[in-house]
């Protein structure tokens, strides 16, 4: 009886044994495995990732890793603009509009054998942001040429 016993508690621990060790695998960041959340039928999000016509905007060019960090640093120097998330190739970072303070979610993904950075930007409240999303990038891109143009 001693034998059926131990047998069956065995099974039991080494399944037990075997999800713990599973849990403790290590694997890369939902936001290196998947691609951005796709944008809300509202006008107030922007994505190089989008199919929506209304709501496409282009990647940012990047030629090397060093061009990379200088994008992320030029979007964090922006007022208002904190770091939520960051990995090698990915960047999520919330910035709060000055006077009613809103949040904007924007994330960038870099795709160092495709030389460019995917971008998104969207707003978690309102239906409506009055392209200040679009903007948004389309002035970080501006300036990310400029800098990158004359060095």
């Amino acid at each position: 009886m001693s034998t059926l016993l131990s047998n069956s508690t065995a099974i039991p621990a080494a399944l037990l044994s075997a999800i713990l060790l599973a849990a403790c695998s290590t694997s890369p960041p939902l936001a290196q495995r998947t691609p951005f959340p796709p944008c809300p039928s509202a006008p107030h999000c922007v994505s190089s990732t989008t199919t929506e016509p209304s709501q496409a905007i282009a990647p940012i060019k990047v030629q090397s890793m060093q061009e990379w960090q200088m994008l992320q640093d030029l979007l964090l120097t922006s007022p208002r603009t904190q770091v939520v998330n960051r990995t090698e190739h990915y960047l999520h970072a919330v910035s709060s509009t000055a006077v009613m303070r809103f949040k904007d979610d924007i994330e960038l993904r870099y795709s160092p054998q495709q030389q460019k950075v995917d971008i998104r930007s969207s707003s978690r409240i309102g239906y409506y942001d009055f392209g200040v999303n679009r903007n948004r990038l389309e002035q970080l891109r501006k300036q990310f040429q400029n800098i990158t143009a004359n060095k």
